[in-house]
């Protein structure tokens, strides 16, 4: 017997001890141990089969989704908790709907917790679909106190304004502990610098590169600490773009790779130039939870914010075409809807940032806003829509003969024609994109 076989002959025949040691050394293994651990999930035990679901989340293997899936209707609710935390390692709007799911029936609160648990879990990594449930189950006053508490921590990884609608509903709960958790969730905290930290912010725009460098470095310096003063900092020069992108700077440096601290604040900045550089530096991230944020930059410039009425038109449609374009590229279709409600407008010329989301997700339906477009504009940007529809077209499988190009008039079909038509030196239909591996589905 191989020393995998004789790490899951073991699960769940000694003590929790024993268990978690096998369990580190078969994640180590990792997919050599699947198929072993497959078999151990329908043994006759249910610790062992609890063990074995384990350790197929942990692993994570793609095999593994199915046998931690089908756990969650085990008799045995150790299984079920134990398939319920597995299937965090299978981040997928699929696994949130699995959880939804189980919570229509599932009766032990044991269970319910740890469901509640993946689903925030699920959600920091970027299933946005797992909020609703979460959002439920906190609301539901006749659901277990540990479950609510649970879900509500998704509460901190919400946009601040959102954060506080919803905690503000639940400051009059009947039970006293949600009562009070909703109450200081919706209290507002202040950072104050101390004179170090002051002069450091003022001399930031010292015309001196050195002293430039060494106050920026102090701010960079402090991390995360630093975001409220260097935002407000931000803010209070909004009517100098220099001096934000010298900020904007630092900000940079003192959350790369951390963005997800910085980018609940894009909530509370209503000033274009700030907005706009942050937007950027949150969607330069790879983390999914800092970039679900950008949709609440499109949903506010969107809703024609009293606050923002004022403001360039244009300035806050970059805004927006940015915040598409850094969703779409990593393949999140969160704000899909609000990008074809910015496609469908005729009367206002199109982004180029816009186009490109258009270029990562659009679908067959985007073909006839594109088609407008391209009957509107010149030079280059016209050859970019051309481009654009062509992808379009080849990735939605969208054939020359489809019913969609039947709703066309005559000068739709005019311009079908010439958006169809090669130019010269253009020899052949541009090469699909690579399809995106889409982070909000399985």
């Amino acid at each position: 017997m191989d020393a995998i076989s004789r790490l899951v002959e073991s699960l769940g025949l000694s003590d929790g001890a024993d268990d978690e040691q096998a369990l580190a050394l078969l994640s180590i293994h990792g997919r050599r141990a699947v198929d072993a651990l497959l078999q151990a999930a329908s043994a006759a035990e249910p610790r062992r089969r609890a063990a074995a679901v384990t350790a197929l989340g942990r692993i994570g293997d793609p095999r593994g989704r199915r046998a931690v899936a089908v756990a969650l209707a085990d008799r045995s609710p150790a299984v079920r908790s134990a398939a319920a935390t597995a299937l965090s390692g299978f981040p997928s709007e699929s696994s949130a709907a699995r959880l939804r799911g189980m919570l229509t029936r599932e009766k032990d609160p044991e269970v319910r917790v740890r469901a509640a648990s993946t689903l925030v879990e699920l959600f920091l990594a970027g299933t946005v679909e797992a909020l609703d449930a979460l959002l439920g189950l906190a609301r539901d006053k006749a659901e277990d106190r540990r479950v609510r508490v649970e879900a509500l921590k998704v509460l901190s990884a919400l946009p601040p304004s959102e954060a506080r609608a919803v905690a503000a509903g639940l400051m009059d709960d009947p039970d006293p502990r949600m009562a009070q958790l909703a109450s200081r969730q919706a209290a507002e905290g202040d950072l104050e610098g101390g004179p170090e930290v002051a002069a450091a912010l003022e001399e930031l725009h010292a015309s001196d590169y050195f002293t430039h460098r060494h106050a920026a470095s102090l701010l960079s310096s402090m991390g995360e600490g630093s975001l409220p003063l260097l935002v407000r900092s931000l803010r209070s020069h909004a009517s100098d773009p220099a001096a934000c992108a010298r900020v904007a700077s630092v900000v940079r440096e003192a959350v790369l790779g951390r963005e997800r601290a910085l980018a609940p604040m894009l909530d509370g900045v209503e000033e274009l130039v700030p907005l706009g550089l942050l937007v950027d530096i949150v969607g330069g991230s790879r983390d999914r939870t800092a970039l679900y944020h950008l949709k609440g930059v499109i949903d506010r410039l969107e809703s024609a914010d009293p606050l923002l009425a004022g403001e360039e038109p244009d300035a806050r449609r970059m805004i927006v075409g940015k915040a598409h374009h850094y969703l779409a590229r990593a393949g999140s279709r969160v704000a899909y809807d609000a990008l074809r409600r910015v496609l469908s407008r005729r009367d206002e010329r199109l982004m180029g940032e816009t186009l490109l989301a258009v270029e990562e997700i659009g679908g067959r339906e985007d073909l006839l806003d594109l088609l407008a477009h391209f009957g509107r504009e010149q030079g280059w940007m016209k050859q970019r829509l051309r481009d654009a529809f062509r992808r379009v077209q080849t990735r939605a499988r969208v054939k020359p003969d489809d019913p969609i190009f039947q709703r066309l008039d005559e000068a739709g079909k005019l311009l079908l024609s010439e958006i169809r038509a090669e130019l010269p030196g253009d020899g052949k239909e541009p090469r699909a994109r690579r399809r995106q591996r889409f982070v909000d589905s399985p």
